[in-house]
């Protein structure tokens, strides 16, 4: 009754909802079909506060089949929703006609449910168990999530025949106890005489019980590449195993593991040995960036992307045929065409920013999600994502910048680190007078690399050239006339538009206002809290000039000028540097703007100091240049 009659958690007055329980188990238990398995448990109970917690009300459930009888199964899930009508508690159990499973990919699926009569003011309770063979990949148990959580314990029990590395993340504070205790298994198995034996073996075991109360709610900030990698949770990584009947065999995965199992699979080794399909298309010839270029510029006209990610290709030909195929199928099928003209070409298997940062200590081929194309000429190594529409060699969408990257090519495999392999260049040339149709302005706009990149993504969004003048003139407050642009749809290559901008001003006021900075880098401080418990992520490199030359009006004369300054932020002063050099030479004032990034990540300590840059920076974006009549001149 407290429950449901609570209005606001006390702790977080914001939250649209509380987690007031979320406990798990997991135990081990043994089949005579499979062996030893893995029950995890989950009891969930959350109250709703607001209409945006009834997200919370919606969950999916991922399991492994490998085929339609063998693989991980969820058992026992029941849920109820509680209201309070009339003073009385109505209960509205989980029915299995808004039970139901869906498909991922051929081995992974989803087991979806909606919690019935949830609204605001309701209190949702569900349960299930789920039965795993796999114990070399115990679940993942996250305390936090978006939402504040009351009370949270996680409890595992690990017989002394696995040994598992257990691995704690995240910033908020879990009491964690261990004790010794006993399990007890009824194994089966045959004697040297063949005969079925079946014996009731008693193991010591560890008990780890995870207890937190009172958990924040985490929540996205700006220039932050992946939450997941600071929410906290526990996980466990399996070192080996040690039955007494047997020898002990140590199940530690390495990357050198992975590489082999990835090379000697049929869906990625064997695509990438796969030529032929692009054999009346393309002939072996000089092999030049620029030759490269073109096979990519071929596949990308062959096959478009579907907007799906994939890590494996699903089938080459179908993607050639249908011309539409998701991210691993176009970057296959550039490697294929790439080998076919002669090219050193193979995967690069990464974690997209989202998915977050591979995990170095324990390695996963789960947690690679993505793959792109490495192409090698003579000593030079270059990279692109074919199925970025606007992307180049060593141009790439920022989902693949990542500081981790495998190069699987089978003559060298390697790490190599994306982040800064592209970088992105602006420079936007302004000539600004002001005459009797008001403040007019000549503006060149230079963009290159990833700048070039972002432009191309965020001109596509647009309808038509039309749609995109009237937004940018609604963005920088004036009306535009003589648009022209060139390279805004081409893969790679710089873009650049011109244009004139004008700006209500009159002629002929004893005072005017002149804010000399057309764009404006930044309209506001994107870091508005005081503290930041994670790392800022910058996007990319990038160097930003702004140029403007601007012709005082005869008549009259500089009555205030924004003052020349110059900020350089990092703990080896070149992190980030800005610089606002303003200069007036008899009848013209030039004005020279740059903010230069040289470093994408910043640590939490200098989050006050990177906020106040910042800050500074806002603030003198809108600084004004004031002009004021020359009385003197008759």
């Amino acid at each position: 009754m407290d429950e449901l009659s609570m209005t606001v958690y006390p702790q977080d007055t914001t939250a649209a909802a509380v987690v007031l329980l979320n406990v798990g188990e997991t135990r081990f238990s043994y089949s005579e079909q499979v062996g030893f398995q893995f029950e995890y448990t989950l009891q969930v109970k959350i109250k709703i506060l607001k209409n945006e917690g009834l997200e919370l009300c919606n969950r999916s459930i991922s399991f492994y089949q490998e085929t339609s009888t063998t693989g991980e199964k969820i058992s026992g899930l029941s849920g109820t929703t509680y209201n309070l009508e009339d003073g009385k508690i109505i209960k509205t159990k989980l029915s299995k006609d808004v039970i139901f499973e869906e498909n991922t990919d051929k081995k992974w699926k989803l087991k979806k449910f909606t919690m019935p009569a949830a609204k605001v003011g309701s209190v949702v309770e569900f349960k299930y168990t789920l039965t795993s063979k796999y114990f070399f990949d115990l679940r993942d148990f996250v305390f936090q999530t978006w939402v504040p959580v009351a009370y949270t314990s996680y409890e595992i029990t690990l017989p002394e025949y696995f040994y598992y590395n257990v691995n704690m993340q995240g910033y908020e504070r879990i009491d964690a106890k261990r004790k010794s205790v006993n399990e007890t298994f009824q194994i089966s198995y045959k004697d040297d005489s063949g005969r079925l034996q079946i014996d009731n073996v008693r193991c010591s075991a560890e008990e780890i019980t995870f207890v937190g109360e009172n958990l924040p709610a985490i929540k996205n900030e700006p220039y932050l590449w992946a939450l997941n990698d600071y929410i906290t949770k526990v996980s466990f990584e399996l070192q080996s195993i040690r039955y007494p009947w047997t020898t002990i065999k140590n199940i530690t995965t390495t990357w050198a593991d992975i590489d082999k199992e990835l090379f000697s699979s049929s869906e990625f080794g064997g695509n990438t040995k796969k030529t032929g399909l692009f054999k009346d298309e393309i002939t072996k010839s000089n092999l030049t960036l620029q030759e490269a270029k073109i096979i990519q510029d071929l596949v990308k006209s062959k096959v478009k992307w579907n907007d799906k990610i994939a890590f494996s290709p699903n089938n080459l030909k179908d993607a050639l045929k249908d011309g539409l195929g998701n991210s691993a199928d176009m970057n296959f099928l550039l490697i294929n065409a790439l080998k076919t003209g002669g090219f050193d070409a193979f995967p690069v298997v990464l974690s997209t920013r989202e998915n977050g940062r591979l995990p170095l200590s324990h390695p996963s081929l789960n947690a690679l999600n993505y793959t792109i194309t490495g192409l090698k000429i003579d000593t030079l190594m270059y990279y692109t994502d074919a199925s970025a529409k606007f992307g180049d060699w060593n141009i790439l969408p920022q989902r693949c910048m990542v500081t981790q990257a495998r190069i699987m090519n089978e003559n060298k495999v390697d790490w190599v680190d994306l982040s800064t392999f592209s970088s992105g260049a602006s420079l936007i040339s302004v000539q600004m007078k002001l005459d009797n149709t008001g403040l007019v302005m000549i503006v060149s706009d230079f963009r290159r690399g990833n700048s070039a990149y972002d432009f191309k993504v965020n001109f596509s969004n647009y309808k038509d050239k039309d749609e995109y003048i009237e937004k940018l003139a609604s963005k920088l407050n004036g009306k535009i006339e003589d648009f022209k642009i060139t390279g805004e749809s081409k893969a790679g290559g710089d873009v650049k538009s011109e244009y004139t901008l004008i700006k209500d001003a009159t002629l002929g006021d004893e005072f005017i206002y002149i804010t000399p900075m057309v764009d404006l880098l930044f309209l506001d401080n994107p870091f508005k809290k005081e503290e930041r418990k994670f790392p800022v992520n910058l996007d990319y490199l990038e160097n930003y000039k702004q140029l403007v030359n601007i012709t005082i009006p005869e008549g009259y004369v500089v009555e205030e000028l924004p003052t020349s300054q110059k900020y350089v932020f990092g703990e080896d002063d070149d992190a980030i540097t800005f610089m606002y050099r303003i200069v007036q030479n008899e009848s013209t004032i030039a004005l020279q703007y740059q903010f230069h990034t040289k470093q994408l990540m910043i640590g939490q300590d200098l989050y006050p100091a990177l906020r106040d840059l910042f800050a500074k920076i806002v603030l003198k974006n809108s600084e004004q240049i004031v002009l004021k009549k020359n009385i003197a001149i008759k």
